[in-house]
């Protein structure tokens, strides 16, 4: 190998390795800005009176946490999808009631807003579900439950 093409193979190398660097922190830092901007944004004065008005943990946080769980509330009604089930109208108040609920918990913690949560069903009252489990014997059972809400991942 000439030093020509050694210095070529290298160059190449370097680029490859810058590429894949680049690849592997454009989407946290495009998701990190993004989030900023959504966060600067105002925080709707209807939502504002939607948690005063429905929320009593929200009247009892500080000023300083109140302000922290907006910003979340903004960030998490942005990148989730809510979607009604069995009739269910998605309204802002829905929206950001649930997000408001699910931001408490992250309130004060580094967050990624719950990554791996895409949407959220929201049913008007209970739902029932059907599971089904295959035992070590092979026998399949089959079971219903009458549910409140629901995770997973």
């Amino acid at each position: 190998m000439t030093p020509l093409t050694s210095t070529l193979a290298l160059a190449a190398l370097i680029a490859i390795l810058l590429s894949a660097a680049l690849w592997l922190f454009a989407d946290p830092l495009r998701t990190a800005l993004r989030r900023r901007r959504i966060r600067a944004r105002p925080f709707p004065a209807e939502w504002r009176r939607l948690l005063q008005r429905n929320m009593p943990a929200w009247r009892a946080l500080p000023p300083d946490l109140q302000q922290q769980l907006r910003r979340r509330i903004q960030v998490f009604v942005a990148e989730k999808r809510f979607i009604g089930c069995d009739g269910m109208v998605i309204t802002d108040e829905v929206r950001v009631l649930i997000a408001a609920q699910a931001c408490l918990l992250i309130l004060n913690r580094p967050t990624d807003y719950f990554a791996g949560l895409r949407e959220i069903l929201v049913y008007p009252g209970a739902f029932a579900v059907t599971r089904t489990e295959t035992d070590a014997a092979g026998v399949q059972h089959a079971w219903r439950r009458v549910h409140l809400g629901e995770s997973s991942s």
